[in-house]
């Protein structure tokens, strides 16, 4: 009997241990459901403080938009204790952004109003791409923040910096709604999963103790020759799901060659394409090219008409007047007298001596003699102003002639001669109301240069000096242009009067477009001078003291030497 029962308990203890290792697994599996109810509510509470503070983000994002439309109020209307105050709040909530973003990604102390919470950090991918995406929009829109405040265009419509900055604070603020979108979602789906296992695990538990009582009372339910057959199907599936495979490469690999083959003629056709765009393009240039030149010209043109024009007004006054002169030259008195004489041709000692005419008839021709002498003199100076006259129009389309026969934009250009020229063609308007010119030019290369464009800037300055000196008495009106060269790189030209001046608030918008101090005035003049000066490299800027202390114009160019003069100076 001891003999059989041996055998009998060791069977037994075979069938025990499984027994009890799945009891164990049962007890480990309503642990981990403990486990799960636990990080069930740990994650309910940082899933809605993190949503609580992407939440608030935005809030903080919105708070910082508003500031900034308030900061260009406050430009705009030179409040600056406003401007001061919303920048104020800028920086603070630039500061709390930044704080609360990097405790959302790598843990910390974050405030939400006025309530501290601590986040953990997380270490999901896809939502510190997220967070990561949400501080470089901010940082854009700090950026943006900053092109609107130091853009000289302050108004809340029409303004490219503002719309820039209001597109940028719009994404960031569309960013923080799809972050609050995805923690939510992601909360709510690892609930639904430990939730799922918080079920899951009980039950599991309840079958693997059927399964280990079933294990224990049919013991093996399945036979070996079942299992192998069972492997042998499995083998026969897995080599039709290889043979299904491979059959399914080769098809891929026919549709992707052919796929490749069509890429490369669409590659053909695109390069085609741009050898044809790139024609296009540059006959374009070409075209704009011309066209520059010919406005230039226009303008040049322009202005040698308006001083053509009122020199031909001198010289209409100059001609009436020498018309009038010589209509009124006395020619009558000496036929008269030639007469007189012919009459007594026969006696004329006679005449001279006895006749009362012919005894008054000396001191008479001497008398006509002075005031012919005079009328000739007169009529001498009026033809030298006539001639003067013709010879400044001859100067003028000269000097037009020059620019009209200049085959490229970007030429060598003496500043001096170029300024004389400007001095030239305004010379009339600038005579007409009494101005004297002064110079202070400095020993300067020729440069490399469109003489267009700054001829037409000189110009401009030239004109807009000569109309802010209309306030200044005639004998007082000084204009002065200077060249010097401040540094190696940088040539400088200054139009400086002593005219009406301006309000030091008015400098910021005087090259506005449509800005002016002239009741005739467009606006267009100074803008266009600007703008031409930014497209000779260099820049345009205004200077005054305030109201009736003149006003300086200053150009600042790069310094290019013609080849020439760089040879000469090495």
């Amino acid at each position: 009997m001891s003999t059989r029962g041996t055998p009998k308990a060791a069977h037994a203890r075979r069938l025990l241990w499984p027994l009890v290792g799945m009891f164990l697994l049962s007890v480990a599996l309503q642990g981990a459901s403990l486990v799960a109810v636990r990080e069930i509510d740990t994650s309910v509470i940082r899933s809605r403080q993190e949503i609580a503070v992407a939440s608030d983000q935005r809030a903080v994002v919105e708070q910082f938009v508003n500031a900034t439309y308030l900061a260009v109020v406050g430009l705009a209307t030179s409040d600056w204790e406003l401007l001061l105050a919303e920048q104020a709040v800028v920086q603070r909530l630039a500061e709390r952004f930044a704080a609360v973003n990097a405790a959302m990604l790598d843990g910390g102390g974050a405030r939400i109003d006025d309530l501290e919470v601590t986040l953990a950090g997380t270490r999901d991918p896809e939502v510190r791409a997220r967070l990561t995406a949400v501080q470089q929009l901010r940082t854009a829109v700090h950026a943006a923040h900053a092109r609107v405040l130091r853009s000289e265009n302050w108004s809340l419509k029409h303004n490219p910096h503002l719309e820039q900055f209001r597109a940028l604070s719009g994404q960031l603020i569309e960013a923080l709604g799809e972050l609050s979108t995805l923690l939510q979602r992601r909360a709510l789906a690892q609930r639904v999963w430990l939730g799922g296992v918080q079920r899951a695990v009980p039950v599991g538990a309840f079958l693997l103790t059927l399964a280990s009582f079933a294990f224990v009372l049919v013991r093996l339910l399945l036979p070996f020759a079942a299992s192998t057959e069972e492997l042998s199907r499995s083998e026969a599936a897995l080599r039709e799901a290889r043979d299904a495979l491979e059959q399914r490469v080769a098809e891929r690999t026919q549709e992707l060659a052919e796929a490749n083959e069509a890429l490369r003629h669409a590659h053909d056709d695109l390069e085609l394409r741009v050898k044809e765009r790139t024609e296009e393009l540059r006959e374009a240039q070409r075209r704009a090219v011309a066209l520059a030149r010919q406005a230039g010209m226009a303008e040049l043109a322009s202005n040698m008409l308006h001083n053509v024009g009122n020199v031909l007004n001198s010289l209409k006054t100059s001609s009436t007047l020498l018309g009038e002169r010589l209509q009124a030259f006395r020619v009558e008195s000496l036929v008269k007298l030639a007469g007189l004489l012919k009459e007594h041709e026969a006696d004329l000692a006679a005449f001279f001596t006895r006749d009362d005419r012919g005894r008054r008839l000396p001191p008479y021709l001497e008398k006509l003699g002075h005031h012919l002498s005079a009328e000739r003199t007169e009529m001498q100076g009026m033809a030298a102003d006539l001639q003067r006259h013709v010879e400044h129009i001859r100067a003028i389309v000269e000097v037009q002639q020059t620019y009209a026969l200049s085959s490229s934009l970007v030429e060598a250009t003496s500043l001096e001669e170029l300024i004389e020229d400007a001095l030239r063609i305004s010379a009339a308007a600038l005579g007409r109301h009494g101005i004297r010119i002064e110079r202070e030019v400095a020993p300067l290369p020729r440069l490399l240069i469109d003489k267009h464009k700054l001829l037409q800037i000189l110009l401009n300055l030239i004109s807009n000096a000569k109309y802010a000196l209309d306030s200044k008495p005639p004998g007082e009106r000084r204009l002065c242009v200077r060249i010097d060269r401040p540094t190696q790189e940088q040539v400088r030209v200054q139009v400086i009067d002593n005219g009406m001046g301006m309000a030091a608030e008015l400098l910021p918008k005087i090259f506005q477009h449509g800005f002016t101090t002239r009741k005739e005035g467009h606006g267009f003049g100074l803008h266009s001078c600007a703008i031409a000066a930014r497209a000779l490299g260099g820049s345009l800027s205004a200077h005054s003291e305030g109201p009736g202390l003149g006003a300086t114009f200053t150009l600042d160019l790069p310094c290019q030497p013609a080849v020439s003069e760089r040879i000469g100076a090495t």
